[in-house]
Parts: structure tokens; C-alpha cells; sequence
């Protein structure tokens, strides 16, 4: 099922087309639960813009998709609302925190979806579940109506069956129409030195080889570059300006509904939590509270590694950076905290996001 109308029908260029939404971005007549039991029966009081400008174009709200609670993680096993199972493999994780939507269109339900990234959310679902999902840059679209955890990294993001139907919808809601074609013979692609994949399944990085030996032969030159001071630049950055920011955020949306939910507070939010490991994130955000300094020097750093990017873009010619998405295969269901990779247990959300995390952070 593809995503555009006929050339007649060019005013509504989505006419009829179905879509699904995450449930933490609002339409008005449709619960925002943010897949947590506090917001259960919370119905929003307007449409979220990026919502608007596609069902402007003619598309079709068909439904809400479940997430990870709060999307606060990256496996979809959502205590109140139930685990969104793989559409491969229903005893694996579909992956998160946009899990539902990237299963809505892979089983071919809608042919295209919104979810919201902060740290992979897009990336990690859409991977495991075979489809193409698309984080842009922060700021690219508008991001009112959306229950965030940090405005700095969050953004609202389409998942598709490929890529032209991403860009086209991701037209349609920018405004800016259909991408031109790129003679490949031009592209630069960075490409992570050898070590970044000892951390990697055996499995994907050899499609990954193939892919790459795929690309250069029809014309792309692969630049390998050290990706160590990027990733030891991530690591010390993104967690702080990402719980700093939360519980603010939170409170904020909460604060723009009706009573009784603009009464609640993040302890509210903490007692309703139904999921074990996002209940934890709660307490520790609660608990051991992100300074004000540390914050600060935390955006210092994103900074830095937004610097670090610049470089090594101007330095080498790059079009873009080019690994794999995850280094695992699909956690099983219930694999919440720690799985295996290569034989060797690890944990889920830290590995699932090693590769994600950098470029959501700048």
C-alpha cells in the first residue's frame, strides 16, 4: 500500500489514506494515555500540528498505537496497556519506544505512522521490525501537542514500508515537496573504524558488510572514521539533559489538561507507573535529581559533540554516517534489563541505544 493519491486528486494528496499516531501525540476525539494509567482516559483539547498538516492533505486518523509507558525505553513492554509483540517473531520485543507504530506498518495495517524519538525511539522499532523509520532534526517539526520528555532531543518522527514514502509525507508535512535524486557517485558515507563492531551481532554485521560492499560497487565511497570520542561524548551527556528535563515536561503537559489531571504531579505519575523499569527511571529522577549544574555543563557537552559531528562531516565531505541501527537482534519478551549479544549478557536499553544515542543528543 503506498502513500500517495492520484495526480487528479493533487490538493488532497493523501485523500483517504489511513495512518496510525503514538499515543503520546494528541488528536482531538482520541485518548492521549502516554501509555501510562494515570492518563488512561485523557482526551487532549486540540490536534497536534504535525497531525493537522497530514490529515489536511487528506489522510485519515485510523487509530493510537501503544508504546513503551512515557516512552521511557526501548522495548514496547508497556506494564499497563500490555508488550507490542514483534510481527516477526511474536516472543520478541518489537522494539521502542515506538513499538506500535512501526508494527502497525509492518504488518501492513497503515501504510505510514507517527512516532516521537528521543534517544532511538524511531530507529529501534523500525529496525526490528523491517521497516524504514526516520528521526529529522529537532525543530524540523512542529512539536506542540506531544507529551515530550525533552524538548533538546525529542522530535516527532514517520515510519513507512520505504523510503520515498517516508520523504513524501515528511513533504507534506514541512512544505518543502519532493526531494531530487543524488548521482551516488558524489556520496560520501562515513563508515565507523573496525572496533565499533566487536560490540555488534555476528548476523547483522555481515548484512552490514554486504550492504556497504552493495553501495560502493554502485558508486559510493565509504570513509572509516573513530567513533570512540563521539560515543564517550554521548554517554556523559544525554542522560542528564534527558532527566533533567523530564520531569518538567511532564508536569508541563499535565498542567495544559482538565482537572483532575493538571492536579497531578510527578510523584502522581510515579505511583500510577505500572511498567518496573520505567517506575525505576521515575524514582531515580525523583530521588537523585539532576543539578542545575550539571545540567548546564551537560548542554555544554552536547555542544562539544555537536562540534565533533561538524568536523567530521567538513573534514571528510560526508553526506552522512553510515552503521547499523542496533547491535542486536530483537530482545525476547521479558528481557527488560539485561539479553544476550554474541553469547554474552548485556544490557538492553544502554546497547539498543549505543548507536541511536549520539545523533539524537545533537
Amino acid at each position: 500500500m503506498g502513500v500517495q493519491s492520484p495526480p487528479e486528486l493533487a490538493d488532497s494528496p493523501l485523500l483517504g489514506i489511513p495512518f496510525a499516531v503514538k499515543d503520546n501525540i494528541d488528536v482531538l476525539g482520541l485518548p492521549t494515555t502516554g501509555g501510562t494509567e494515570l492518563l488512561r482516559s485523557s482526551f487532549p483539547s486540540e490536534t497536534a500540528t504535525v497531525v493537522s498538516r497530514i490529515t489536511g492533505a487528506g489522510a485519515v486518523v485510523v487509530g493510537k498505537t501503544n508504546l513503551h509507558e512515557l516512552a521511557f525505553g526501548i522495548t514496547s513492554n508497556n506494564g499497563s496497556f500490555g508488550p507490542v509483540r514483534n510481527p516477526h517473531d511474536p516472543e520478541r520485543s518489537a522494539g521502542g519506544s515506538s513499538g506500535g507504530s512501526a508494527v502497525a506498518v509492518a504488518l501492513g495495517i497503515v501504510p505510514f505512522a507517527l512516532g516521537t524519538d528521543t534517544g532511538g525511539s524511531m530507529q529501534i522499532p523500525a529496525a526490528h521490525c523491517g521497516i524504514v523509520g526516520m528521526r529529522p532534526s529537532t525543530g524540523r517539526y512542529p512539536a506542540d501537542g506531544v507529551l515530550r520528555l525533552s524538548p533538546t532531543r525529542d522530535t516527532i518522527g514517520v515510519m513507512a514500508s520505504t523510503v520515498s514514502d517516508v520523504a513524501f509525507i515528511d513533504g507534506i508535512i514541512t512544505g518543502e515537496g519532493e526531494l531530487s535524486a543524488t548521482d551516488l557517485a558524489t556520496v560520501r558515507l562515513g563508515v565507523p573504524a573496525s572496533g565499533f563492531f566487536t560490540g555488534v551481532d555476528a548476523r547483522i554485521r555481515n548484512r552490514f558488510d554486504a550492504l556497504r560492499h552493495s553501495l560502493e560497487e554502485a558508486g559510493v565511497t565509504t570513509v572509516e572514521f573513530d567513533s570512540d570520542p563521539i560515543h564517550a561524548l554521548a554517554a556523559r551527556c544525554g542522560a542528564p539533559i534527558t532527566f533533567y528535563e523530564s520531569e518538567r515536561e511532564i508536569v508541563a503537559y499535565l498542567s495544559s489538561l482538565p482537572r483532575p489531571y493538571s492536579r497531578s504531579t510527578f510523584t502522581d505519575v510515579r505511583d500510577a507507573s505500572l511498567s518496573p523499569d520505567v517506575r525505576k527511571i521515575l524514582v531515580q529522577i525523583l530521588e537523585m535529581p539532576v543539578k542545575e549544574a550539571q545540567y548546564d555543563l551537560a548542554l555544554q557537552q552536547r555542544a562539544d559533540l555537536q562540534a565533533l559531528f561538524s568536523d567530521l562531516f567538513a573534514h571528510n565531505n560526508l553526506k552522512a554516517l553510515f552503521y547499523p541501527t542496533v547491535p542486536l537482534l530483537a530482545p525476547p519478551l521479558g528481557d527488560d534489563y539485561t539479553t544476550l549479544l554474541n553469547g554474552d549478557p548485556v544490557p538492553v536499553f544502554e546497547t539498543s541505544i549505543r548507536h541511536t544515542g549520539p545523533g539524537s543528543i545533537a
